[in-house]
C-alpha cells in the first residue's frame, strides 16, 4: 500500500513543482522577488523527493547505495520537516504585514532547525540492522522520541498551516476569486488532514507506551492513507490557488485594457 499511495504522491509533486518554479522564475526575471513563490517551490520540490523516499522499492535501493539502515526514512522524514517548514515561510510572507515579516520568518526557521537538531542525535544513537525507524519498532524507547519530536513539529506545522489557509480562502472569497478561495480551502482542509496523520501515529506510540496500543496493523493502513491525501490535497489546493490568482490578474489587465 505505501508503495501506491507515495507514488501517488510524488506524481502529484512533480506535477506541481513544474508550474510553481516555472512561475517563480518568472518572477525573477521581473525582478519581483517574493519569499512566496520560492517557498512553494522548494516545498513542492522537497516534498516529492521525501515521498520518493518512501516507495518501498526506493528505500531498499537507497540503503543499499548508502550502506547506512534507515538512511530512506531519515531522508524522508527531513524532507517532510523542511515541506512542512517552507510552507509555514510561504504564508506568513502572504499574510503578515512587513513590520513582523523578518522576525515571523526567522521564529520558524529557528523551529525547523532546532527540531532537525533534535532529530539526528537520536538517529544516530538509535538506528541498528534490525530496527526500522516506524511504529513497529515503538518498543525502542529511541525510536518512539524519534518519531514524538518528528510528528510533534508535523502537528503544530500542519496545524498553523490550517489556520492561516482558512483566513485567506475567507479573505479572498470577499474579493471574488473563486478558484483561489477553493484552492485555499482545499489546503486548509489537507493541513487538517496532516494533523489527523500526526494524530494518528502519535496516539499509537502513546498507547503503546501505557500498554494498551490500538491495533499495529489498522495504523499501517491509516496512518500512510492520511499521509499521501494530505499531501496530494495540499499540492492539489496550491496549485489551484496558484492559477486562480493568474486567472484573476489576466482579467484584471483584460479590464484595465478595455
Amino acid at each position: 500500500m505505501d508503495g501506491i499511495v507515495f507514488g501517488l504522491c510524488a506524481l502529484f509533486g512533480i506535477a506541481g513543482t513544474v508550474p510553481s518554479a516555472r512561475e517563480a522564475w518568472r518572477q525573477r526575471s521581473r525582478n519581483d522577488y517574493r519569499i512566496a513563490r520560492f517557498a512553494r517551490t522548494i516545498a513542492f520540490g522537497v516534498c516529492t523527493i521525501g515521498v520518493i523516499f518512501a516507495i518501498p522499492p526506493v528505500e531498499d535501493l537507497v540503503e543499499s547505495m548508502t550502506g547506512m539502515n534507515n538512511a530512506a526514512k531519515l531522508g524522508a522524514h527531513f524532507c517532510a520537516v523542511l515541506w512542512c517548514g517552507s510552507l509555514q515561510l510561504m504564508l506568513v510572507d502572504w499574510s503578515y504585514k512587513h513590520e513582523v515579516l523578518k522576525a515571523s520568518l526567522y521564529a520558524r526557521i529557528a523551529f525547523a532547525v532546532c527540531v532537525l537538531a533534535a532529530m539526528l542525535p537520536l538517529f544516530v544513537e538509535t538506528t541498528g540492522e534490525r530496527i526500522e525507524f516506524t511504529t513497529e519498532y515503538a518498543t525502542v524507547p529511541g525510536v518512539t522520541v524519534y518519531l514524538m519530536v518528528y510528528l510533534a513539529y508535523v502537528a503544530v506545522t500542519c496545524g498553523e498551516i490550517a489556520f492561516l489557509c482558512f483566513g485567506m480562502a475567507l479573505s479572498v472569497q470577499r474579493s471574488g476569486n473563486v478558484w483561489s478561495a477553493r484552492g485555499l480551502g482545499l489546503s486548509a482542509a489537507a493541513a487538517i488532514l496532516g494533523v489527523a496523520y500526526a494524530a494518528s501515529k502519535g496516539s499509537y506510540l502513546v498507547t503503546h507506551y501505557l500498554g494498551h496500543p490500538w491495533p499495529l496493523h489498522a495504523e499501517e493502513i491509516v496512518s500512510p492513507a492520511l499521509a499521501g491525501l494530505a499531501t496530494i490535497a495540499l499540492i492539489s489546493g496550491l496549485t489551484m490557488a496558484m492559477v486562480g490568482r493568474r486567472i484573476a490578474l489576466r482579467k484584471a489587465s483584460v479590464s484595465a485594457g478595455v
